[in-house]
């Protein structure tokens, strides 16, 4: 199935809302209940996955036209772990990141529990270890804190997003959103790091007045770093 560019950016924009509003349900959930805040877990991980499917989205903007094979998006539209680490490739548009330290927790970041997914699960489902055959009770093995912790890391996330949203559906030109898509695309098809932001930015610029705009809006984010979320 193709993808028109405006069912790309209505997809797009959707993707976002959903995201938010499981992001806004899990942080009343942890806002609300004293104790077992465990589903605000898994509803704060949908949201990231929701959040990596916009992403998605924004990458495959400029290239709609010219994309032949579309198994590749669809592939990862469909994969849960590659779309919840994806949402964390907004922080090439942004540096803001919020965190919480429980100075008494050991909490990696960002999974804490092997993926993703793993997290998602351990916060929904009741399971059993086939190995040592110990039975896992969300209400009994999931933390509050990681629960905060893992809500409170989308923060910066949305801030981002919600940044990029206004640019791709304002009345700016096509050139400029041409650009902030294909910056969004490099980020998930070359290896590269928040260090080279400044670097591929100056890399992409051409002889095209519009274009360049649109790259100047990613540079002027992503050297604010005292931008807030809405």
């Amino acid at each position: 199935m193709e993808l028109k560019r405006s069912e790309i950016i209505e997809l797009f924009s959707a993707a976002i809302d959903n995201a938010y509003y499981l992001y806004k349900t899990a942080m009343d959930t942890t806002s609300h209940l004293k104790n077992k805040k465990y589903p605000s877990l898994g509803l704060a991980e949908l949201a990231l996955e929701e959040l990596g499917k916009s992403y998605s989205c924004l990458s495959y903007y400029s290239k709609s036209e010219t994309t032949e094979d579309w198994k590749i998006f669809w592939k990862e539209w469909k994969n849960h772990e590659l779309k919840a680490h994806r949402a964390f490739f907004y922080e090439f548009f942004s540096l803001t990141r919020i965190e919480i330290d429980f100075a008494d927790k050991v909490l990696p970041f960002p999974a804490s529990r092997g993926s993703f997914l793993g997290e998602k699960e351990a916060a929904f489902y009741v399971d059993i270890d086939r190995g040592n055959r110990k039975i896992h009770r969300p209400d009994n093995e999931i933390t509050n804190e990681e629960c905060i912790r893992r809500v409170m890391s989308l923060v910066g996330l949305f801030s981002a997003a919600f940044y990029v949203r206004d640019w791709m559906t304002e009345a700016t030109s096509e050139d400029s959103k041409n650009a902030i898509s294909d910056f969004a695309y490099l980020a998930i098809s070359t290896k590269m790091y928040l260090q080279d932001v400044f670097t591929v930015l100056k890399s992409m610029r051409i002889n095209n007045s519009e274009y360049n705009k649109g790259l100047d809006k990613i540079k002027d984010l992503f050297t604010n770093v005292e931008n807030k979320p809405e």
